[in-house]
This record gives C-alpha cells, structure tokens and sequence, in this order.
C-alpha cells in the first residue's frame, strides 16, 4: 500500500507539473506581420498545425527538429518571443515571377522558373505567360521548357515589371518578339536581348495610360533610351 500510495503521489506530482508547463507555457496570443498571400488564420494554422505546437516549448522543440511549416507561397518565417504566451511571426513572401495557365489551373513560379503552386484562381498582380510550350512539372522543381532562352527572357522581363512596378497582366511571345499587356494597352517590345531601357521607360506612361483608362497600342521594338513613346489610340 506503502509503495502504491507512493506511486500515486509521484503521478499526480507529474501531472501536475505537465499541466503547469502546458498552460503555463500556452500561446495565446499571436501578432502577424509582413506581406503575405495568406490570411493571417491560413499562416497561424500552417505554422501551429503540428500537435500540441501551441504550447512554447513544445513550438521551440518542433522548429528546432523539423523547422517551421510554411505555405508554398511563403519564404520564410521568423519567430519572435514576446513572452510565454505571446508569439509575433513575420512573414516575408516569395516572389512570384508570373504563371501559365494549364488545365483550368494558374500555375505559379518564381524568378527562377520553379514551379510553387497550382490554383484554380489568378492572382491580381501576376502576369500571366503565353505564347511559350512548356513540358513536364512538377511543384518544386523548375518548368521545362523547349526554349530556354527565351524563358530566361521572359524571368528577366518579370524581375523588371516588379521592379519598376508596372501594371502588367499578360506577357506575350509571338514571332515579332514580346507583347506586354497593360489594361487596355498592348506594348510591342521587339525582339532583343535586354528590355530595360524600354520598361524603365514604360513605368510612368503606363500609370497615365491606366488613370486616364486609355486604349490603344505602343510600339517600342526599334526604342532607343530617350525616344519618345506614342500611344496609337484605337479608333
């Protein structure tokens, strides 16, 4: 009897103690910030979606073990300790360089052409691209394409409309070259190897084009740093 009451008091001891680590240790609060594709509800339950992780320690032991769980989206997440039961995330987001459109599905990649989601809905803010024949993907890993060279032209000209901040919904290759597709505007870029003169120049006209709900076409194939640009208003 001796030894079970001992027994007894040692379990209750424990649990006691587990009880006290788990509550008094519990995450209660949980502050969001950074740009993100998400909704702070979708990251707080990707992040906090392993058992028991909304208690610290255990939290602290999971992303030292495995790291913390993050949406395809998200590049990374830092983890900042307020106190015991109050953690503040920041979220800093991929950078996605555009998608193609493949079974009724918007696939999204990053500058480095990998591919990092498949949704059923396009994303305001991300152009989409045509005109190029894509094989074989697979989330993760990068798209293969027929024509290398002109995908690695196509990465280049998203860097630069998120650079500049350019309103572009739809980048384009045709035998002429890459069209852009701006609200009503389509701008003819030609055929060259770099297009940084011309999309630094863009950035400006377009935001007037948008503003002023202007329809029409631009012809930058032969542009020159300094020439003006025309908008060829549709009749």
């Amino acid at each position: 009897m001796r030894i079970l009451k001992r027994f007894f008091i040692v379990l209750c001891a424990f649990v006691i103690m587990v009880l006290g680590l788990y509550f008094g240790f519990h995450i209660d609060n949980i502050e969001i910030e950074g740009d993100s594709a998400y909704s702070d509800e979708e990251i707080e339950k990707s992040v906090f979606s392993r058992k028991f992780s909304d208690n610290e320690l255990v939290f602290r032991l999971y992303n030292k073990l495995y790291g913390i769980n993050k949406l395809p989206f998200i590049e990374d997440i830092d983890v900042k300790y307020v106190n015991r039961n109050s953690v503040l995330l920041h979220v800093y987001e991929k950078k996605i360089s555009g998608c193609i459109k493949y079974m009724g599905q918007y696939v999204y990649f990053d500058k480095d052409g990998i591919v990092l989601q498949s949704l059923s809905e396009h994303r305001k803010g991300v152009p989409m691209v045509t005109g190029i024949k894509f094989g074989d993907f697979s989330i993760g890993e990068a798209f293969s394409v027929k024509d290398e060279k002109l995908f690695s032209k196509i990465m280049n000209i998203s860097q630069l409309i998120d650079h500049y901040k350019i309103d572009v919904s739809r980048i384009h290759s045709s035998a002429d070259g890459i069209i852009l597709y701006s609200g009503k505007v389509r701008v003819y870029l030609g055929k060259k190897n770099m297009y940084d003169d011309q999309l630094a120049a863009l950035s400006s006209v377009l935001k007037t084009t948008k503003s002023k709900n202007l329809k029409g076409s631009i012809d930058m194939s032969d542009y020159q740093s300094g020439d003006k640009i025309v908008l060829k208003t549709n009749k």
